[in-house]
């Protein structure tokens, strides 16, 4: 299998894991036992009829209101982010998942403005932090896209009765509030068909927490001093960069497609990329019909 047949896989069972609980479609209980204290490492909503696990976003937010610091929470971001950097994002996360297939559909295309990626940080700082502690508000969680789609939506068409009232749990699950978030969901998955991981550049808080660590993270990439400058890997990256201009950019999501290109290979912090095993010659097909070739070997890696 290639390594993007992997990543599929992995992204796929990352979904299944998350979102494992479908007993709840005939019992209409959703799950409410020990793994509930765990969170995922991609983005995924406590509050989907489905989930077995808790968003890590959700869970800040949660402590945040509460007006504490959640140290085992953020223990468990730093040890991803040093040890990987923004994999996560692009193996294991259900949204940016959705994100990849949805790209494939054909439509104009469109490009993401370079100064947008700053916008993450922003939210991360605002939303996920400044306002959650001074309003006791998840103001995240109250619009974030990936929870109307595996959550608010669900629950709407779901709204399963109270066993102990007989009454439905959200008496009035269509409101204000549902509307905007249906209206930020659909605007983001029109934009998820015409432009590469939109949500994952611009406005995803996880994304910018793990960012932090990818110049620092033990798995690194590295391009060789021979690079032909073809501008191959930006067209098979699913966020749209030159690996050659930053291997080690906090946008990269580690998706490990341009290690198909002799002149990209993984790197592991503290040894020399030349004397890692380089990749079986093959070819990957990219989004926009443009192929990485396999290239010399035996170049210098940077």
């Amino acid at each position: 299998m290639t390594t993007e047949s992997w990543r599929r896989v992995t992204q796929w069972l990352s979904v299944l894991i998350s979102h494992g609980n479908l007993t709840a479609l005939a019992t209409r209980v959703t799950y409410a036992g020990a793994l509930r204290g765990l969170c995922v490492p991609g983005l995924s909503c406590y509050s989907c009829p489905a989930a077995l696990l808790s968003c890590p976003i959700g869970t800040f937010q949660h402590f945040m209101v509460i007006g504490q610091v959640p140290w085992m929470l953020i223990g468990w971001l730093v040890l991803i982010g040093a040890l990987v950097g923004r994999l996560t994002c692009g193996w294991f996360c259900p949204f940016g998942l959705l994100q990849d297939l949805m790209y494939r559909i054909e439509c104009i295309k469109i490009t993401i403005p370079e100064p947008l990626r700053y916008l993450k940080y922003v939210v991360l700082v605002i939303a996920v932090i400044i306002l959650p502690l001074t309003t006791q508000v998840s103001w995240f969680s109250q619009l974030c896209p990936s929870g109307t789609l595996s959550a608010g939506i669900p629950w709407v068409l779901w709204n399963p009765l109270s066993p102990e009232t007989g009454r439905p749990i959200v008496a009035n699950p269509i409101g204000g509030l549902f509307v905007v978030k249906l209206a930020i969901l659909g605007s983001l998955l029109v934009l998820f068909a015409a432009a590469k991981r939109p949500f994952c550049r611009t406005l995803c808080p996880l994304g910018a927490i793990y960012s932090l660590f990818s110049r620092v993270s033990l798995l690194r990439l590295a391009v060789s001093t021979s690079c032909t400058g073809c501008n191959a890997c930006k067209a098979a990256c699913p966020v749209d960069r030159v690996v050659a201009d930053d291997p080690n950019s906090g946008e990269c999501v580690r998706c490990l497609a341009c290690t198909r290109c002799r002149h990209v290979r993984v790197s592991i912090a503290g040894t020399d990329p030349a004397r890692l095993p380089a990749p079986a010659p093959s070819r990957v097909s990219c989004h926009d019909g443009v192929n990485i070739d396999e290239v010399v070997d035996g170049a210098e890696f940077q």
